[in-house]
């Protein structure tokens, strides 16, 4: 028992010091631009680096985690805190954009690492772990957010702050270091026959695909929210920031209730029920003409829509068994990022075009492709050996 609370706790320890740096990042970028003296354009491409670090280190790191196992978050995270030293004490822009390929390959790899380790935690001790998890980033997103900006106001140095945040992030990965290891009852199945790589990983990239549906979706509300807020209803500049936070604070409940009674519903009808209250809740956000409605439907959004990715991700993880699990958690989670990097340039062209409320209103018809794509989830449930089945 002891070494299975340990074993989550690393997790959350992980995910929400994550979101301590992501949640803070933003307030810190105009210290940054001006220090190394950069205009808009060349912090734009500076901070390129990350999605272009990002990718391939998660494409990587599933078969980094099929070699070193429960070493791979520890590993990955204490990267990731490196990267944050480098960026903290970056004095010119080369070195700042060294910081950022290593902060973007770590971040990439954190986030197969932890959903890895989450699906072998649940094999291994018969438990559900993701939506628990994944409520930790958001919540540390809300509270971290804030926090920086009142740092920052009350003139503490951004390398003050980021190396508050590298040590956040290096005490999550001591905590995540798990000596029981990832494998218990299931080793046996380690000696199983491999399936053809075609028709093994057909399904994972389908999973993939509404994974990426749903992550176009939230990064949607996080990159336009705001200027949503601000631009078409007249809100003001605390009230339009409020627009991403009601939606994390969402993200967070939802995955809390998720944890709590998720287990009642099969995965399908959970990812459904999801994607028809996410895809309504956004709608409501993108023609309400009310900034406080506006604020509900983005909240309701993020409710609907939390457990879906969990939900996946925690079906895919059974589905692969151990011998495959990272890999398939490596494609999938890589997958569904291409949705998170398209969501800002996709509605921000649609919105050139249509304007940004209805912008967001076709995004919020993408609810109605994770609905249907839902049904993924029973090709995997098919294919899903009995012994990796998590108990309800």
């Amino acid at each position: 028992m002891r070494g299975t609370t340990g074993g989550v706790l690393g997790l959350l320890a992980v995910a929400a010091s994550w979101g301590v740096f992501w949640g803070g990042w933003a307030a810190l970028i105009p210290d940054l631009k001006a220090t190394l003296g950069l205009d808009t354009r060349e912090l734009g491409l500076s901070l390129f680096a990350i999605p272009i670090a990002a990718v391939p280190a998660m494409a990587f790191t599933g078969r980094l985690a099929n070699r070193v196992a429960q070493h791979t978050l520890p590993l990955v995270t204490a990267l990731f805190a490196a990267g944050i030293g480098v960026v903290a004490f970056a004095g010119t822009v080369p070195v700042f954009v060294a910081g950022l390929l290593l902060v973007g390959a770590a971040s990439g790899a954190i986030e197969v690492a932890l959903n890895a380790t989450a699906a072998a935690h649940e094999a291994r001790d018969g438990v559900r772990l993701f939506n628990k998890v994944h409520a930790a980033t958001p919540l540390a997103m809300v509270l971290a957010g804030p926090s920086v900006g009142l740092a920052r106001q009350l003139g503490v140095s951004r390398t003050a702050v980021l190396l508050v945040v590298a040590a956040v992030v290096l005490g999550s990965a001591a905590l995540a270091v798990d000596r029981r290891g990832w494998r218990g009852a299931d080793t046996s199945a380690e000696h199983g026959t491999r399936r053809a790589p075609v028709r093994w990983m057909r399904p994972f990239l389908l999973v993939g695909a509404v994974a990426a549906a749903v992550l176009l979706m939230e990064n949607a509300v996080e990159q336009w929210g705001a200027v949503h807020l601000e631009q078409n209803l007249g809100a003001g500049p605390l009230l339009g920031s409020a627009g991403p936070a009601a939606y994390m604070a969402g993200l967070s409940v939802g995955r809390m209730l998720a944890q709590w009674k998720g287990a009642l519903l099969p995965d399908h009808t959970l990812v459904r029920l999801g994607a028809a209250v996410g895809g309504v809740g956004l709608a409501v956000g993108a023609f309400a003409t009310s900034p406080y409605l506006t604020l509900a439907g983005f909240a309701f959004a993020g409710i609907g829509l939390a457990p879906v990715v969990p939900t996946l991700l925690a079906a895919v993880g059974r589905a692969a068994g151990p011998r495959d699990r990272s890999t398939a958690i490596s494609v999938v989670t890589t997958t569904g990022y291409a949705g998170f990097l398209a969501s800002p340039p996709l509605v921000g062209l649609l919105a050139a075009g249509i304007g940004l409320p209805p912008a967001l209103g076709v995004v919020a018809g993408l609810g109605l492709m994770v609905l249907l794509g839902a049904h993924v989830l029973r090709l995997l449930a098919n294919n899903q050996p009995a012994e990796y089945q998590v108990p309800g």
